[in-house]
């Protein structure tokens, strides 16, 4: 198949086309001018001087740059230890904008002051929300069967969004951890990121009940039913910077995170941006170096 770009600029972007169902010698019109930009950040924790900070080249980066800003998990080492550490990172990331979404991580949610988080994002640890053609599911793979009630309200969640979504271009879940292991296609997760939660299930009903049992057909669906489907973690970083894997059914797992302290023997930090053409439904990403941002 042959696919061409028609662009009303001089600058030539490629997009991932293989949700669009296109026919032969098809033409694609994408119009820069309608082009905005999104930024996921995972494991940008940093200690400074004893205080619970991020990494200072994220504090540096011009956000406005961005209409969203997408957290994966693990933004400081205690980030609800004090109410003043999360205002701190809402200074940052505006995370009660509806359009910010925060993943949350074990370092975000160690010291059990739920009611913090909720009140500084004015979201519960678990949502969707739809805006231009994406829906984002948000999950929080911290829920375990010692609450059953909002680990089965997870999951029916997900099925609700999964069973009902058909006018959007894309659907994109946001974790901290990973779930994703025995995916079809895709490597274990040791080689991409710091945790393999294999045994986490995702409902107190279900036997078994893991992300490639229950959700992941779900994803099938959704992705056979002409929705692109992107999954994104952030526990990642120390070892693998970043990487875009795709599974048997065409399905995107995105793993990206940092951690400044290994990039002499594993390469630089990068961070994900993604480019959204609205009107057009492409939607574009690739991993920058943090440095030359």
């Amino acid at each position: 198949m042959l696919l061409l770009a028609a662009l009303l600029s001089t600058n030539l972007l490629f997009s991932q086309f293989d949700s669009l169902n296109l026919e032969p010698n098809d033409t694609i019109i994408i119009d820069l001018k309608d082009t905005v930009q999104y930024i996921f950040l995972g494991h940008i924790k940093e200690k400074r001087n004893e205080e619970d900070r991020v990494d200072s080249r994220i504090e540096s980066l011009d956000f406005s740059k961005y209409q969203r800003i997408w957290l994966g998990g693990d933004v400081t080492d205690e980030s609800n230890r004090r109410f003043s550490t999360l205002e701190y990172i809402d200074n940052l990331f505006d995370v009660s904008n509806p359009l910010n979404h925060w993943a949350f991580g074990n370092h975000d949610l160690r010291n059990f002051n739920v009611e913090w988080l909720r009140k500084i994002t004015k979201k519960p640890t678990f949502y969707h929300h739809s805006s231009d053609g994406i829906v984002t599911l948000v999950l929080n793979l911290g829920l375990n069967p010692s609450n059953c009630e909002n680990l089965n309200k997870q999951f029916n969640l997900i099925k609700s969004v999964c069973d009902t979504i058909s006018k959007s271009s894309h659907l994109i879940l946001l974790s901290h951890y990973c779930p994703w292991s025995g995916i079809p296609g895709l490597p274990p997760p040791s080689s991409y990121a710091h945790s393999d939660i294999k045994a986490w299930i995702v409902n107190c009903s279900d036997k078994p009940a893991t992300f490639k049992d229950l959700i992941y057909p779900l994803l099938v669906k959704v992705k056979n039913n002409g929705v692109q489907v992107i999954n994104i973690m952030g526990d990642a970083g120390s070892g693998n910077k970043g990487r875009t894997m795709k599974s048997s059914d065409n399905i995107y797992f995105i793993s990206s995170g940092i951690d400044k302290k290994t990039q002499i023997t594993n390469g630089p930090d990068k961070v994900l941006i993604f480019k959204h053409h609205v009107q057009s439904r492409f939607l574009d990403w690739d991993f920058y170096i943090l440095d030359s941002l």
